[in-house]
């Protein structure tokens, strides 16, 4: 997320929707049906259109645009920590304890998605103090996202790293999330993280299996599409800064969506 977040988990709103399958660590998602010019994701969901991104190359691809911008006078986006190197998009918090603490981050050129299908396939951070994140983002009420909190002694970890997912609260009386365990090897191997937004739903998927669903704070505005890796010291989410660099590696992303 952009904003600063001091969430102590005993806090937090409660789950509104029960967990399903545990994912399995080999399997991808299928790729959309194409059907009369539409893609069609699992036989549920029809999108206009598909982007798709691999990190091949040495620059940021087309479709991608790199952030930089402050947060709060504490820390801000950089321009040299998203880089493109060893067949990955390296998203990078750098080490602390100076501010700004400098972040990386990509956004799409679509500024206008509203409803998608987004597979990314990443390796997480390992080092300690920074948040991952693969989201939808509008405004701080109209936000679906998947996170990763690379400290487990915050305070919402509470002693074991978790993913976290989650719709920002949309009416006042709390936001909509589920903390799960990662897969296996989460910041060593390669797993696909999958976000599936459509009208009045929001499923999520790791390695292609569904983790979790809800209708509960789902956004309904159109906005853009953001990965990033940042670190604002706040103990209840984030902690950090971490001590030395720490990297969020992207193989891939994948993204059947609509525009409004």
């Amino acid at each position: 997320m952009y904003i600063t977040r001091a969430l102590v988990a005993a806090f937090l709103a409660p789950v509104c929707t029960n967990a399903l399958a545990t994912p399995n660590t080999v399997k991808r998602s299928a790729a959309a049906e194409v059907e009369n010019g539409k893609f069609i994701v699992d036989r549920q969901a029809e999108f206009a259109n598909h982007q798709s991104w691999t990190f091949d190359g040495s620059g940021i691809p087309e479709g991608l645009g790199v952030s930089t911008y402050p947060v709060n006078g504490q820390r801000g986006f950089y321009a040299e920590n998203a880089v493109v190197r060893n067949g990955y998009l390296e998203l990078i918090q750098s080490a602390g304890p100076d501010f700004p603490y400098r972040g990386g981050e990509v956004v799409t050129s679509v500024k206008n998605i509203k409803y998608a299908s987004v597979r990314t396939v990443a390796i997480l951070t390992e080092t300690y103090g920074t948040c991952n994140g693969m989201f939808f983002y509008q405004s701080n009420t109209q936000e679906t996202d998947i996170e990763w909190l690379s400290d487990p002694n915050n305070l919402s970890n509470q002693g074991t790293r978790k993913l976290w997912l989650t719709n920002q609260d949309k009416n006042g009386d709390g936001k909509t999330y589920l903390a799960i365990d990662p897969p296996a090897n989460p910041t060593t191997t390669e797993h696909e993280y999958r976000i599936d937004w459509t009208e009045g739903r929001v499923a999520w998927f790791v390695d292609g299996v569904q983790v979790w669903e809800t209708n509960k704070d789902v956004p309904s505005v159109p906005g853009p599409w953001i990965w990033n890796n940042w670190s604002n010291g706040d103990i209840g989410w984030s902690a950090g800064p971490p001590t030395e660099d720490a990297v969020f590696k992207i193989r891939s992303i994948d993204m059947y969506y609509n525009t409004a």
